[in-house]
């Protein structure tokens, strides 16, 4: 059997994909807000109800546009648990991030945990939405007009799903969402600034190309971070299978449900959200997950540390005395465990038998 990973790229339609292809190849219009971007940015707005779409090269770049089109200085209080991205973007634009705990079961940063890290020196909340699920939305926005505060979110993991039966997209000042090929809508790379601020997306459009107003004018210092066409006709026929792709990892979610150990406890969602069901995340018992994933990965399955060790315990995040509990114990126990549109029940079952022979292994050299 071929090695089984976390989150395998999909293409939902080959076909009309490379028929795109030639078409842009036939157009020679290969990037600069081209017409399969437009389009893309277009089908955004109409399907998550919102009223703008900024398309970029990657979603690290988009956070980065986005504190820099709000003018964001000073503090930003973030989760550690999450991508080193999300700090590095807050640093590049000039900020410094503040960590906070999560909570679970969401694994998400809360309010009562991002509140008493507020100062004067506070300028913004960039929470995480992560594995597919979200936040406590009512909350933070409660919590974002209490303290006068923009609120981002680094929705990498969630576009697909709903809260309330409202897609994400909408909520917060700006969603940013990744393309990348392991996430839910693969575009190969990408990302998309998402707001109802006409002006943040305007500046944000600006921003993504060196700040150009016309053709040799330039209104402040911008970057390149344009999406290509190829990238984003491949975002776009992917998107074009929304539901087909959410109910797939519906199926091969409730597989894991059914099969996996007791041992390994599969990560619950709110029942307020509607996930997209794109990671299959359990915890292991203490100090024993890295011992089980290399004796999986040397059946051929390929489990993932997602994420370790927490952004704060990084050397250029490292802080002298800043504890994180919930975050340093689940850095050492979660396992992102493989899923993808083309993984059948079979896979499913083979990993589950080879998480539970590797655990009981494990558990069993300890006693």
């Amino acid at each position: 059997m071929s090695r089984l990973s976390v989150g395998r790229p999909n293409v939902m339609n080959k076909a009309l994909f490379m028929q795109r292809v030639e078409q842009i190849l036939e157009s020679k219009y290969l990037t600069n807000d081209g017409p399969f971007v437009k389009n893309l940015e277009n089908q955004i707005c109409s399907l998550f109800e919102v009223r703008h779409c900024v398309a970029v090269a990657n979603a690290t770049l988009g956070l980065e546009i986005l504190l820099s089109a709000l003018k964001i200085k000073g503090e930003v209080i973030t989760p550690s648990f999450t991508f080193v991205a999300t700090a590095h973007a807050i640093k590049r634009a000039g900020a410094e991030p503040v960590f906070c705990d999560v909570s679970l079961p969401s694994l998400c940063a809360s309010r009562d945990l991002i509140e008493p890290k507020i100062t004067a020196r506070t300028s913004a909340i960039l929470a995480v939405n992560l594995y597919g699920g979200l936040c406590d939305l009512q909350s933070l926005s409660e919590l974002s007009a209490k303290h006068k505060l923009p609120l981002i979110y680094d929705s990498a993991h969630s576009l697909g799903t709903k809260w309330k039966g409202r897609w994400t997209g909408s909520f917060g000042d700006a969603e940013v969402f990744s393309l990348h090929g392991t996430k839910f809508i693969n575009g190969f790379e990408g990302g998309l600034i998402v707001t109802n601020n006409g002006q943040l997306a305007q500046q944000c459009a600006l921003l993504r190309n060196f700040c150009f107003t016309g053709y040799d004018q330039v209104s402040g210092i911008g970057t390149n971070a344009k999406l290509s066409e190829i990238h984003a006709a491949m975002a776009l026929t992917n998107l074009e299978h929304i539901d087909e792709l959410i109910a797939k990892n519906k199926e091969v979610y409730g597989c894991y449900k059914r099969l996996l150990p007791d041992e390994a406890q599969l990560m619950q969602y709110d029942c307020d959200v509607e996930p997209n069901y794109q990671y299959v995340v359990v915890m292991l018992p203490p100090h024993c997950r890295d011992e089980v994933q290399e004796a999986m990965l040397k059946r051929g399955v390929f489990a993932r540390k997602y994420f370790y060790p927490g952004v704060h315990q990084f050397d250029c995040y490292r802080q002298n005395g800043l504890v994180l509990a919930v975050t340093e114990d689940v850095a050492q126990r979660a396992l992102c465990l493989p899923t993808g549109q083309d993984i059948t029940e079979h896979d499913v079952r083979f990993v589950c038998t080879t998480l539970t022979e590797a655990v009981e292994d494990v558990l069993r050299v300890r006693q």
